[in-house]
């Protein structure tokens, strides 16, 4: 314990409380005369700080011709105090979970404007994420980028899709580097999804029914702080990026991005020698990835890659990847 005199104010004991407090501990049996002499204090001032420290329970009166005081189980008393403020503390929290739901009940601008709710954590954000996803009644807006906070496998989506939500989803590159990426992206979109492709988006949401959108407040990881936006004006906004970016998005063919049965997928291109395998690598180079990224997704080594890219530059008469990717959009191949 400390002997500054205020080691108990966290319970509610003054330091001067506590210093009297200490003098009835040292000596049992004490007086207030004696406790007058000790400190240099008055009767009165002496008197009153036992009655407080009786009330916490910290000392006793011992009953007789003149009246002394001693101090109980220090141990004993302190803990039940602790326990008492626990106590009061529960409560305090209770009444705040109560107060935040009346916040949230009536936190609309009655004017019609926006509301915000900050969500501390990834945790938090990835509940508002699933929880918008199962109150969806018509319609998903996706900004798919990395970082991610639930797994990637989404099997929400699958369910809803087949109620008839439709999902958009805008992706970047990047959400195709880790392994399965492609055969994931290929289920969805054969369940219904319409995916199309970026090389960049300004940051992550979701949005829903084009009411309610999920985003982070930044995008260094961990995502440890995002904001759920209710209302008419930012979601509206919000909706118009989407459509604009959407319009000049790259479509994505499903057979093209997904070991999919080869009898269900189309010919290639038999003028220029161009197979399934090759126009998937030609999508995935549209896309924006990586050789290291294109050659995981298709389980190659980045030098067969390189090959196979020679290969495909020299059937499409391109001298670069951006022609190669030109001829191939000419063509129809991606």
């Amino acid at each position: 314990m400390q002997e500054d005199g205020r080691a108990l104010e966290i319970v509610g004991i003054s330091a001067f409380d506590e210093r009297i407090y200490r003098s009835v501990l040292a000596c049992p049996g004490i007086t207030v005369q004696e406790l007058v002499m000790r400190s240099g204090e008055s009767a009165g001032r002496i008197q009153s700080s036992l009655s407080r420290l009786r009330v916490k329970g910290l000392v006793s009166r011992l009953w007789g011709r003149s009246p002394r005081w001693t101090a109980t189980n220090p141990g004993t008393a302190i803990r039940s105090l602790v326990r008492d403020m626990q106590s009061e503390l529960d409560r305090l929290t209770d009444t705040a979970d109560e107060l935040e739901a009346a916040f949230r009940d009536v936190g609309t601008d009655p004017a019609g404007g926006d509301q915000f709710e900050v969500l501390a954590g990834p945790e938090e954000q990835a509940r508002w994420y699933v929880r918008l996803q199962q109150e969806a009644k018509e319609e998903v807006l996706t900004f798919d980028r990395p970082p991610y906070v639930l797994d990637y496998h989404n099997p929400l989506q699958t369910e809803l899709l087949r109620n008839g939500v439709r999902y958009r989803t805008l992706y970047v590159p990047e959400a195709f580097e880790h392994a399965g990426a492609l055969d994931e992206v290929g289920s969805l979109i054969r369940a219904g999804e319409e995916a199309r492709i970026l090389p960049w988006l300004p940051f992550k949401m979701a949005l829903v029914d084009r009411s309610r959108a999920v985003m982070p407040l930044h995008m260094d990881p961990p995502l440890t702080r995002g904001v759920l936006i209710r209302g008419s004006t930012m979601v509206v906004a919000l909706v118009e990026l989407f459509e604009r970016l959407w319009r000049e998005a790259l479509p994505v063919l499903p057979e093209l991005w997904s070991q999919g049965s080869p009898e269900l997928a189309p010919e290639g291109d038999p003028e220029a020698g161009l197979g399934l395998e090759d126009r998937r690598v030609l999508a995935l180079l549209a896309a924006g990835l990586k050789d290291d990224a294109i050659a995981r997704q298709l389980g190659t080594s980045p030098r067969s890659l390189r090959r196979r890219l020679r290969h495909l530059l020299d059937e499409l008469n391109a001298e670069t990847r951006f022609q190669a990717g030109a001829q191939a959009s000419r063509r129809g191949l991606v």
